[in-house]
């Protein structure tokens, strides 16, 4: 009981200091008007369920540019097609950055993910990569065999399901035809459920996706993110673990392959482009960070 009393003082004490320092530096800056938060807790409790309405209703009192404090984190919404083009067009390079995340540095190696990961010369850097080596023209009719053929399976299963008047859940299958034939652009292959997690490669993907989409007490304040109150973040690397050693057996079998015909996946192009067998081993996250952001 005293260190959950001590534990709990020394939250509200850093959060005084933080708020009292935030107010100091938020007087100088002028900032779009808002609602006045909560101590701690800022706006947060102004959203609901249904989170865009609530701000839909925000931005009829404070206008279509507006700063909310959400926990710690000063955020600001634009709510007009005339606000959003002066964030995503006009002023594009300095609204650019991607927030930290609790999920994206536990599960994505600290925001090192496309999606993710910082503006700068390393996000540029991967970015040009993908375009170039997995989503030019030239790549994609590379793959043309491969998706028709992943297509013709897809019909044989509906026309025998069709025969036998069995119904079939077709979003599932396009969802798992999509995902097998990233699998074969990425990795070279279509792997099996068992192959990953006892659980399933599909149910261990929802899993991650649904811890990434979780409110996060962490996210929003992060002086409290260490103590991982909701257990998200024990979760999150647990998934990771398991990803680590799915990922590297793969970077595995395609450094044991000598097929010189086969089609370069996403895979074989990032060890070629890293060197020499003796390099892969000390450049191995990074080849793990361009698979998992690809894949999912």
């Amino acid at each position: 009981m005293a260190w959950t009393w001590t534990i709990v003082a020394l939250v509200v004490l850093v959060y005084l200091l933080l708020d009292c320092g935030w107010k100091i530096r938020n007087k100088k800056k002028n900032l779009p008007p808002g609602p006045k938060g909560l101590p701690l807790l800022g706006s947060l409790h102004m959203l609901g369920e249904f989170p865009h309405h609530d701000l839909h209703r925000l931005a009829q009192k404070h206008g279509p540019i507006m700063h909310l404090r959400l926990g710690l984190v000063p955020t600001i919404v634009a709510s007009s097609p005339q606000a959003a083009e002066l964030f995503l067009e006009a002023h594009d390079l300095v609204f650019a950055s991607r927030p930290p995340q609790e999920a994206a540095k536990n599960i994505l190696y600290g925001q090192k993910n496309l999606a993710s990961a910082p503006y700068g010369s390393y996000w540029r850097n991967i970015r040009k990569m993908c375009i170039l080596e997995l989503l030019s023209n030239r790549k994609i009719d590379s793959f043309k065999s491969m998706r028709k053929e992943e297509l013709g399976l897809l019909i044989k299963f509906i026309k025998e399901a069709a025969r036998n008047c069995v119904a079939v859940d077709l979003s599932a299958k396009v969802s798992s035809l999509s995902a097998d034939m990233s699998c074969r652009m990425v990795f070279g292959k279509k792997y099996m459920d068992k192959d990953l997690d006892e659980r399933g490669f599909k149910v261990l993907i929802q899993e991650g996706m649904h811890l990434s989409a979780m409110p996060n007490i962490g996210d929003y304040i992060p002086c409290l993110a260490p103590l991982d109150l909701q257990g998200l973040t024990r979760k999150m690397k647990a998934v990771r673990k398991i990803f680590d050693a799915f990922l590297e057996k793969i970077i595995e079998e395609h450094l044991q392959t000598k097929d010189e015909n086969k089609t370069k996946d996403f895979v074989d192009v990032m060890l070629s482009l890293i060197g020499s067998e003796e390099t892969v081993p000390n450049s191995s996250k990074q080849i793990l960070i361009f698979t998992k952001t690809l894949f999912r």
